[in-house]
C-alpha cells in the first residue's frame, strides 16, 4: 500500500464511514479534503477540517506511519508549518512543527474490500489490469470515459505540434511535413523518416516540387538509397545526378542508408517506395495545410492520399532489384492510419490554437467516421464486450492502454477508481 492510493482514499472519501475521532479523541469532521499537491510541500493544500468545535483551513499531511513525519525532515521544514491534520494509517509517534506547534492526527481506517480492490490491479500481470472486471462497470462510464481519452489524446498532440511549431517559426506547413514523413514510416520506421525530414529543410521540397524527378532524387538521396550505389539503369543514375546537384547547392548530408529496416515488411510498406509516394504527394502542392483544413470529409482527404507510382516503380521495390509489374498506390487502411495519426491531430490543433471550434469539432467528426484501427490492443479489448465502432473509440482505448493500463495508473483512471472503490469483490 502506497501513499498515492492513501492520498486517493482522502481526496475521494474512501475511508471507512461512521463518526471518527483524533488520537486525543476529540470529534472530527472533513468539510473539504484540499487540493491535491503533486509537488514540494504537504500532499492536499487549503482543506477545511473541524476539530471539536474549532474550524480549521489549512493543509493535510498523509503517512503510512505517523513517524514518517519525522523521517521526512517535516519537523524542520517551514513549509508544513501550515499542516492542521496529520493522515496516517499506523500511529506511532506525535507530530510536531517547525514552529513547535503540535499536529493533530487521526487514524483513517480503510475498508478490507478497498484494499483487495486496489492490489488485484496493482498485481495483475495482464496488460489491462481490469480486464476481467470491466464488464461490472457500466457502459456509459466507459464510453464518457473514452471520451476524455481521445482528447486527452488529442490535447497530447497538440502539445507536441506546438513544440514543433516553436522549433519552426510558426510555419504550419512544415509542421505539416514533417508530421506526415514521420507517419509515413507507419510505427517501424518512423525515426528514421523523420531524421530524413529534419536534414531535408522544407523550403527546399517547397522549391523543387513543381519537379517530380528532382523531390524523387532528394528523399532517395537523403535517405542514403543513392550513395555508393554503381549502375547502369538509366533511371537510377539520373536520380543520382539530380540529387548530386541539389546536394551541392544546398548542402545537404545525406544519412546512412543502414537506418531504414525492410525486414518482416511486405514490398509495398518498404521505405523506397514509401519514399517515392510522399515524393508525389509534395508535387505540385498536391498536399498542402490549405486543403486540409478545406475538406469537409474523410473521402476528400483520402482523395488528396490518392498517388499511385509510375514508370520504374511499376517493376521495383527497392533500386535495381526488379519484381513482378504492380501498382503501388497507398492503401485504404494506409490512408485512413495518415489521416488518424496526422491530418486529424493537425486540423484539432489548429483549430484548437486558433480558436476554431468548427474545425476542432470536424476533426472528430472524421475520427467518428472511420473504421476502428485493426490491431492488438483493440482486440483485447473487444474480446471483453469492449467494442471500438470508430477511429475515434480505437484512438481512445489506445492512449488508455498505453498511458493507464500499462504502466498501472488505475487510481488515476474513472474505471480503476470505480473497481476500487467497489465494496463488492471484483473475483
Amino acid at each position: 500500500m502506497n501513499e498515492d492510493f492513501l492520498h486517493h482514499l482522502w481526496l475521494y472519501k474512501l475511508y471507512q464511514s461512521g463518526l471518527h475521532t483524533t488520537t486525543k479523541g476529540e470529534p472530527i469532521e472533513f468539510i473539504h479534503p484540499g487540493y491535491h499537491n503533486t509537488d514540494a510541500g504537504p500532499d492536499f493544500f487549503n482543506a477545511k477540517v473541524k476539530i471539536g468545535n474549532t474550524l480549521w483551513a489549512g493543509n493535510i499531511e498523509i503517512h503510512q506511519k505517523s513517524s514518517d513525519w519525522f523521517k521526512h525532515g517535516h519537523h524542520t521544514n517551514k513549509a508544513f508549518n501550515n499542516v492542521i491534520l496529520h493522515v496516517v494509517i499506523n500511529h506511532d509517534a506525535v507530530a510536531t512543527t517547525a514552529n513547535g506547534t503540535t499536529v493533530s492526527t487521526w487514524i483513517m481506517n480503510i475498508p478490507p474490500q478497498l484494499i483487495h480492490n486496489y492490489e488485484q490491479l496493482k498485481e495483475s500481470r495482464h496488460k489491462i489490469p481490469c480486464i476481467h472486471k470491466i464488464h461490472q462497470v457500466d457502459a456509459l462510464t466507459v464510453n464518457s470515459w473514452l471520451e476524455r481519452m481521445m482528447v486527452e489524446k488529442l490535447e497530447t498532440k497538440v502539445d507536441l505540434i506546438q513544440k514543433l511549431l516553436k522549433h519552426y517559426n510558426n510555419d504550419w506547413d512544415e509542421v505539416l511535413y514533417v508530421l506526415l514523413v514521420r507517419n509515413f514510416g507507419f510505427g517501424l520506421n518512423a525515426d528514421p523518416f523523420e531524421q530524413m525530414a529534419r536534414q531535408t529543410p522544407w523550403r527546399i521540397i517547397l522549391k523543387n516540387s513543381d519537379e517530380l524527378l528532382r523531390l524523387e532524387a532528394l528523399f532517395m538521396g537523403q535517405a542514403g538509397f543513392l550513395t555508393g550505389l554503381v549502375t547502369e539503369d538509366a533511371y537510377i543514375r539520373s536520380l543520382q545526378k539530380e540529387y548530386h546537384h541539389l546536394k551541392q547547392k544546398y548542402g545537404l548530408t545525406p544519412m546512412p542508408a543502414y537506418h531504414w529496416k525492410f525486414l518482416r515488411l511486405r514490398p509495398s510498406n518498404f521505405p523506397t517506395i514509401r519514399l517515392m509516394q510522399l515524393a508525389s504527394l509534395f508535387h505540385n502542392h498536391r498536399l498542402s495545410l490549405d486543403k486540409i483544413m478545406k475538406a469537409s470529409n474523410t473521402q476528400q482527404l483520402a482523395a488528396m492520399l490518392n498517388v499511385s507510382l509510375k514508370d520504374y516503380w511499376l517493376t521495383h521495390y527497392r533500386p535495381e532489384v526488379l519484381s513482378p509489374q504492380k501498382a503501388k498506390s497507398i492503401g485504404r487502411r494506409s490512408c485512413e492510419l495518415i489521416i488518424i495519426n496526422t491530418l486529424v491531430p493537425l486540423a484539432y490543433a489548429y483549430g484548437m490554437l486558433r480558436d476554431n471550434e468548427k474545425l476542432k469539432n470536424q476533426s472528430i467528426q472524421w475520427l467518428e467516421s472511420l473504421a476502428p484501427e485493426e490491431n492488438a490492443i483493440v482486440r483485447q479489448w473487444e474480446n471483453h464486450a469492449v467494442k471500438a465502432d470508430a477511429a475515434f473509440q480505437s484512438q481512445a482505448l489506445i492512449h488508455l492502454t498505453q498511458k493507464y493500463c500499462r504502466p498501472k495508473r488505475c487510481l488515476h483512471c474513472r474505471i480503476g477508481h470505480l473497481i476500487i472503490a467497489s465494496h463488492q469483490s471484483f473475483n
